[in-house]
């Protein structure tokens, strides 16, 4: 793909020079890590999506990629780390809620072989937290874990899809529920190219306060590449 060849790990990020200590002033989260042409082509990067509130504060999602020319040769995904992705009012106020995600690493994450596709998978947990508060009302909380199977396939085809669909119930009182999708993937056949969206939608409602809203929750929807 007319990448030099690089005996030593490569530094690359988006946004520039940021790292995973602290939020950029550009963007809700952080790619940084690097990449190696010495026997095929490693990328090792980490993905960092900080706290609304604390920004020290982040989840994130480390993943090794192998390549020998554009056919995969190995993956490792693990995870950390929790943070308050989403924080809105609604109804002028009367209504606060809020979305925090979480990763936790599966096993040693590393991933296996799967000769049917050509693709080696990889676990991660990643969890979801739905809360919802208004005036004097008993706070609503749906808290979501997903086991979500990451893959690397031939032609730099990488793909990390937590889809989270759940609700409280169907109590007439008062619930919520979830529909929110946090995706990582590669673009054009391109490790360099990638595409992370976080973003969906709540549906909060207490019926003795005739309250029933359906707030859109967006953190990101971005594609970008990653730069020396």
């Amino acid at each position: 793909r007319g990448v030099p060849r690089r005996l030593y790990d490569t530094p690359i990020s988006y946004p520039v020079n940021c790292t995973g200590a602290e939020k950029p002033a550009t963007e809700p989260f952080c790619v940084t890590g690097s990449f190696n042409t010495s026997g095929g082509f490693k990328l090792n990067i980490t993905v960092y999506i900080f706290d609304v509130d604390d920004p020290k504060k982040s989840v994130d999602f480390h993943i090794e990629i192998a390549n020998n020319n554009t056919t995969p040769t190995g993956l490792n995904v693990t995870g950390g780390g929790s943070a308050k992705v989403v924080k809105k009012e609604e109804l002028f106020g009367a209504v606060e809620l809020s979305v925090t995600a979480s990763a936790a690493t599966i096993g040693d994450g590393r991933g296996k072989y799967d000769p049917s596709t050509g693709r080696y998978l990889a676990d991660i947990e990643v969890n979801a937290d739905a809360k919802a508060s208004a005036l004097d009302y008993d706070a609503l909380d749906l808290p979501v874990s997903k086991v979500v199977t990451a893959h690397i396939g031939p032609n730099y085809d990488f793909g990390l899809e937590a889809i989270f669909k759940e609700s409280t119930g169907d109590s007439d009182d008062a619930g919520i529920s979830i529909a929110f999708d946090l995706t990582m993937n590669t673009k054009n056949h391109d490790l360099f190219t990638w595409d992370l969206v976080g973003e969906g939608k709540l549906h909060i409602w207490w019926k003795p306060a005739h309250i029933d809203i359906t707030p859109s929750v967006d953190v990101f929807n971005k594609e970008f590449k990653l730069k020396l």
